[in-house]
């Protein structure tokens, strides 16, 4: 028996294969952990165009909707929610509503949703 210390073409070819397996995993979790990271992005820009609508909203509480800049859109919604017995202090319930497509073109959205105290005829 001749051994001259190289590797056989089966151990080559076998190992080739071993390395590209492990090549195209490592290339999955990266893709996977990129789309994790723009989807995260893309709810906190979601959550903070809320918070600064319900803040427009609050002080002036009025339905509509329109586009942000960068593709997010957006709607308002004012609802009557309870009103106490002597009709001086009403609470309106305030709904925002942000839309967005993901990666995969699929809608996405985020729900804000606020009670506002209105005391008199400030609110009628």
């Amino acid at each position: 028996m001749n051994k001259n210390g190289g590797f056989t073409l089966f151990e080559v070819i076998v190992a080739v294969a071993i390395l590209s397996i492990s090549l195209v995993m490592v290339m999955q979790l990266f893709s996977a952990g990129l789309r994790s990271a723009r989807s995260s992005c893309d709810y906190t820009r979601a959550v903070v165009h809320a918070k600064d609508k319900m803040a427009e909203l609050a002080d002036t509480p009025e339905v509509g909707s329109g586009d942000f800049e960068d593709g997010f859109k957006w709607e308002t919604d004012v609802q009557d929610y309870k009103q106490n017995e002597d009709a001086s202090i009403d609470l309106k319930k305030l709904v925002v509503k942000v839309y967005w497509p993901d990666v995969m073109k699929m809608q996405k959205s985020y729900e804000l949703v606020s009670l506002k105290m209105i005391q008199g005829d400030e609110g009628r």
